[in-house]
């Protein structure tokens, strides 16, 4: 069954197509390109941050009041004084405190023990070899802050900080992120989150290991936290009521002196200052906002459903219909992702995406295959209907595949049509034509034996013949319209016209008809059926005396020149004939309603020969009198 055979190969190719990308989304295999995919929608989920997070940014404008960094450690004393005197409910100093500082180290270690909430960073420099060095604030700091934490951030292969460690460090200690120590001093920190991480020892090398990795669900872009000048602060310009209870983070943003990094929320062209990563995680992990990568399972069943629907859609709906399900999955795809990521898991739909791009063509380009195979097969089969020698052989339609099967499986659907048409006119003549002289016949025969019998003589010769005459012409059309009746060879016109002419010779006679034929001097070469031609023009020539001829009348045959071939002429002068009744006159059966004797095979027969010989036949009328001609091409047949 090569109907079944195709439905198999179809669904077989679709199930190889929906596992490939069922493993591909589980294995979310398309890096770069699933996480720009999870950039894009996590930028969709811009929300306020809160404003008891407050950045207080060492700028531009502080620089060039202040002067070059690094300042003098007693500047910051006197920043973390004003704040202390704000009450905030904690303070993290984002600066790096690891060279002393024998004039200011004092002055600072005792603003923030005046403040008691001041949480310092450590910085951790992961080596190839899988250590890690570790510089921590020098000690009078270290020993005056209330928290430690680590400000190492996560590079993604990208280069984008997408995610951080909440615990990190070497051998058995752990210290926390600089975001949840902060948190952790202000109390708020959730939970869960908190933990009693060992302390650590300064400059010590040992293997790195990390704990909690954790996705940020980034609030907004850079600039997002609510910011004021260190300078605005320092010089008493920022109302107390603003930093009450709130969470500060002093840190740098001036362009070129920040740790900045590119983010989700952030192009490389607009940075985000380490100080503001912070604060933004800050604010996710106080709201309790987390972000997991969707396990391979749920991946995997994620970009089943999506291409599930899509090869349901092409499989069962029309094409029309199925591309605009495809086109509406897409964004239904991306916001089922989004859905998710605002549920807090981070599918990446990159498989699902490319899988409902490619299913459509693909599946096209397997259904276009199969139908050019059904094609093909449809095609070989109708050619082995078709009887031996009638099959078109001739070169199909220029275009592609698609277009020259369909073209040769045309073709072929129309010789066999023709044979259909054949074979009804064949049942009709039978049926009808054939049958009443036939019949007639059969009942004068069973008046015989009566006072009538010899009477009824010529009317039964006279049934008898009109019956075999129209078999005959049947048998002699069917024969000239299917190939195997063409014998060709060069001929000369001439020839054939003289003969046909000869052949009508005693009729024109018996009807006082003037018959008269005309042709050049010159050879009138055709590759053509001498006999198929001979019996053609005799058909003319017999139709014109039928028809158009009267005692004492003239019939005129003539060969002429005629473009590139040759046309042979039959002037008769009869009534002519009206245009429209004229029309079929070349159809089997048609008598063009002159109600003359005949089955309407003669002309019928003439067509076809001359279509085979790659010519055509036709009708004029004259003012009186009628033309009939057929027209072949010099030299061979089509």
């Amino acid at each position: 069954m090569p109907g079944l055979h195709g439905r198999w190969r179809a669904r077989g190719a679709l199930l190889l197509f929906l596992a490939a990308f069922m493993a591909l989304g589980a294995s979310n295999g398309l890096g770069r390109i699933d996480a720009l995919l999870s950039d894009r929608l996590l930028a969709w989920d811009t929300r306020p941050v809160a404003p008891d997070i407050v950045v207080v940014g060492i700028d531009d404008a502080s620089l060039a009041a202040l002067g070059r960094w690094p300042w003098p450690r007693a500047v910051h004393a006197r920043l973390l004084d004003a704040l202390t005197a704000a009450g905030p409910r904690a303070v993290g100093l984002d600066l790096l405190l690891s060279e002393p500082d024998a004039a200011g180290d004092a002055q600072l270690a005792a603003a923030m023990q005046r403040n008691g909430r001041v949480v310092l960073p450590l910085r951790m420099a992961p080596l190839q070899s899988g250590a890690a060095v570790v510089s921590l604030p020098v000690p009078a700091l270290a020993g005056a802050a209330a928290g430690l934490g680590h400000i190492h951030v996560e590079l993604d292969a990208d280069g984008v900080a997408r995610r951080i460690f909440l615990r990190e460090g070497f051998g058995d200690v752990l210290w926390e992120h600089f975001a949840l120590a902060v948190l952790q001093v202000s109390g708020q920190a959730p939970p869960a989150l908190l933990a009693n991480p060992a302390p650590g020892g300064a400059g010590t090398a040992g293997w790195w290991r990390r704990a909690q990795p954790y996705t940020i669900p980034y609030a907004g872009p850079p600039g997002h936290v609510r910011r004021v000048s260190y300078l605005d602060v320092l010089e008493g310009r920022v109302p107390a009521a603003q930093l009450r209870g709130a969470i500060v983070l002093v840190g740098a943003t001036a362009p070129g002196l920040s740790d900045a990094y590119p983010t989700p929320m952030a192009s490389q062209d607009a940075l985000m200052p380490g100080v503001e990563m912070s604060a933004q995680t800050i604010a996710a992990l106080r709201e309790g906002r987390s972000l997991r990568g969707a396990a391979p399972w749920e991946a995997a069943l994620l970009t089943l459903v999506a291409l599930g629907l899509a090869a349901a859609a092409v499989r069962l709906a029309p094409p029309r219909v199925a591309v605009c399900a495809l086109l509406a999955l897409l964004p239904g795809t991306v916001g089922l992702a989004w859905a998710l990521q605002l549920a807090g898991v981070q599918w990446q739909p990159g498989a699902a995406l490319l899988g409902l791009l490619l299913l459509y063509p693909l599946w096209s380009w397997q259904r276009l295959d199969a139908a050019l195979a059904y094609l093909a097969r449809e095609f070989e089969r109708t050619r082995r209907e078709l009887p031996p020698g009638e099959a078109d052989d001739r070169p199909t339609a220029a275009g592609d595949l698609l277009d020259r099967r369909m073209a040769a499986l045309s073709a072929a659907a129309e010789q066999v049509r023709a044979l259909q048409r054949q074979r009804q006119e064949a049942l009709h003549f039978l049926s009808h034509d054939l049958r009443a002289p036939l019949s007639a016949t059969l009942a004068l025969i069973e008046l015989q034996g009566g006072a009538n019998a010899a009477a009824a003589l010529p009317l039964i010769e006279a049934h008898s013949r009109r019956a075999l005459d129209m078999a005959e012409g049947f048998v002699q059309l069917a024969r000239a319209e299917s190939a195997q009746g063409y014998r060709l060879e060069a001929l000369d016109l001439r020839d054939a016209l003289v003969e046909a002419v000869d052949a009508c010779w005693p009729l024109a006679q018996a009807q006082s008809v003037v018959l008269a034929s005309a042709a050049p001097a010159q050879e009138c070469l055709v590759s053509g059926d001498r006999s198929m031609l001979i019996r053609a023009l005799v058909n003319l020539v017999d139709n014109a005396l039928k028809h158009g001829g009267s005692t004492g009348g003239r019939v005129q045959c003539e060969l002429v020149a005629a473009g590139a071939g040759w046309r042979i002429e039959v002037a008769d002068a009869g009534e002519p004939l009206q245009p429209d009744l004229a029309a079929g006159l070349f159809t089997a059966f048609h008598r063009g309603g002159t109600g003359a004797p005949g089955a309407g095979l003669g002309l019928a027969f003439v067509q076809a020969v001359a279509r085979h010989h790659g010519g055509q036949a036709g009708w004029r009328g004259l003012a009186q009198g009628n033309v009939f001609f057929i027209e072949l091409p010099a030299g061979a047949a089509g």
